[in-house]
């Protein structure tokens, strides 16, 4: 039974940007995971933020880039954010006896909750997941 993983939008950078300092152990990782078939998931804003922070950096022309995100979240299952979950992250924040600070660190802890997923991946020091283990490329 495959377990599902959800990637923190600074591991899909990784993967689309080489020149990032974590990024040949993340694509590693990620590869692992994929040959052992695990079930790999971001979310709706995670490609959103993705293509905009490349295209910033004009690395690819905007039909590359197109053309490599289109295969790299083939291999992804999409979860979309609702409105349920953005309440859900904003009340997280409001929290003063959580360690929520961050806005878009809650919507991928509760996008990583509504997979299901047992494992978060990301490379940000100060994600907070309370009941979700966090893996790491650094």
């Amino acid at each position: 039974m495959a377990n599902n993983i959800y990637l923190d939008t600074n591991i899909f950078i990784d993967i689309l940007d080489n020149t990032r300092p974590f990024a040949k152990k993340t694509l590693s990782m990620v590869r692992t995971f994929l040959e052992e078939e695990e079930e790999l998931y971001i979310n709706s804003d995670t490609v959103t933020n993705a293509f905009y922070v490349l295209s910033k950096q004009k690395r690819y022309s905007k039909q590359e880039l197109l053309i490599f995100m289109q295969k790299i979240v083939s291999l992804a299952i999409v979860v979309p954010i609702e409105q349920n979950n953005v309440m859900e992250a904003l009340a997280l924040c409001a929290d003063t006896t959580t360690d929520f600070k961050d806005y878009e660190d809650a919507v991928q802890y509760v996008c990583a909750k509504k997979c299901q997923a047992v494992m978060i991946m990301s490379n940000d020091k100060s994600f907070v997941s309370p009941d979700i283990k966090i893996l790491t490329s650094i």
